[in-house]
């Protein structure tokens, strides 16, 4: 596998984490610092005695030179707490500034499953590479849940290799590199760890036609900061249905013992994210059957929340409501922050936007009901581009 950013770790703003901007898991994953000091000691050089009384004189002065490097050194011992106070101001400010920075439509947006956007000096739609979109040929990304700016960019054909990238204001940055064949689909981020579903594959032909084998298939976890992948064998080699990641458990569901009668008789698990990757997966419910699992993240007096909540093939069960829940072939739906996210597959004449609805889970209020051609949170708000290529916004509870 290629791992393209080292050790340090990415400070991500993250969605639900933070009600910072981006960007980001709660300051969702702060970058280690390392400060190196340095400690300019006086080096006094005494010369030779010549006799005993300018000896005298040299130890005379040795002792009140070494009182005035003792001085020296405790001076400059506050003048380093002085210099880190000061530079702790200087990144207190910084982050202030990032946090209050001006969004603007020539910034990089995303459609879910599909292309990064933004606007260019001629007012024209285009990718992360500058090149006018027009419906077809462009990259398509995943979004990360529980982040602003990550991203799982998918494959364009068959052999492309997938990877982790996040979404900076003007340019993208390629944290994690998956080895060739390989594919992967999010389930979320916590603290330096991606989760998701990994399959590894390898290149093959059937009758002359390019292919690919599955040799393993696994719900796991990328380590941005060692840039390892692990599985846990506990879903490895067997069919799991939905599965969720919230902060310390991963939800999942396997095949229960009437499926072979019942293709939906499915038993839901529990791993506990603290222990390793070869643990026993602990039975929570038999008979969970076709049930759905959506994860969220949201803070409450500034500490985070974390639920799970449950959906059937009608509804979306949440804080003794029912929301709407669509089916694949309908479209797809998030929880981000407390807010649900509706991305309707229904083709619109603008094939460059996608339908989005936003309704709040506290109550029950539609935010938002648009097209856009692109969407980033950043500071409390949502951004998006319109149809038009305008930049709008609105308020988001997180």
């Amino acid at each position: 596998m290629k791992k393209i950013i080292p050790v340090m770790l990415i400070s991500f703003a993250l969605v639900g984490c933070t009600n910072q901007g981006t960007p980001k898991n709660e300051a969702n994953n702060n970058q280690a610092q390392e400060s190196e000091q340095t400690d300019d000691k006086q080096v006094i050089e005494v010369k030779k005695a010549e006799d005993n009384q300018e000896n005298k004189e040299e130890v005379s002065k040795a002792e009140q030179n070494k009182e005035d490097e003792e001085d020296s050194s405790y001076k400059e011992d506050n003048n380093d707490d002085e210099h880190l106070e000061k530079d702790q101001e200087d990144d207190n400010e910084e982050n202030e500034e990032s946090d209050n920075k001006e969004i603007s439509k020539d910034d990089l947006f995303f459609t879910p499953n599909g292309p990064f956007t933004s606007v260019n000096e001629n007012g024209e739609l285009v990718d992360e590479n500058g090149n006018v979109l027009t419906g077809t040929d462009s990259n398509h990304y995943d979004y990360v849940k529980y982040t602003n700016n990550v991203f799982v960019k998918m494959k364009n054909d068959l052999y492309d290799t997938v990877s982790i990238v996040r979404m900076n204001d003007k340019n993208i940055e390629t944290l994690f590199e998956f080895p060739e064949a390989d594919e992967f689909r999010p389930l979320g981020m916590i603290g330096d760890k991606i989760y998701g579903f990994h399959e590894e594959k390898s290149k093959t032909e059937v009758n002359g036609t390019p292919s690919l084998n599955t040799d393993k298939s696994a719900i796991g976890y990328v380590d941005l900061a060692s840039g390892e992948i692990h599985d846990f064998d506990a879903t490895a080699e067997e069919l799991t249905g939905g599965a969720v990641v919230i902060d310390g458990e991963l939800q999942f569901t396997k095949p229960g013992d009437n499926s072979e009668q019942n293709a939906y008789n499915f038993d839901l698990y529990k791993l506990d994210l603290s222990k390793g990757t070869d643990q026993q997966a602990e039975l929570l419910e038999k008979d969970f059957d076709l049930q759905y699992l959506f994860g969220q993240k949201r803070f409450e007096n500034g500490n985070p929340v974390w639920k799970v909540y449950r959906a059937d093939n009608d509804h979306i069960y949440a804080n003794d409501q029912e929301f709407p829940f669509l089916w694949a072939e309908q479209g797809f739906q998030e929880i981000i922050g407390n807010n649900i996210f509706y991305f309707d597959s229904e083709e619109v004449n603008d094939r460059l936007s996608r339908p989005i609805k936003i309704i709040n889970m506290s109550t029950g209020e539609t935010v938002l009901d648009t097209q856009i051609r692109g969407m980033k949170i950043s500071d409390g708000k949502l951004y998006y581009l319109t149809t038009d290529n305008e930049l709008e916004s609105i308020d988001i509870e997180l």
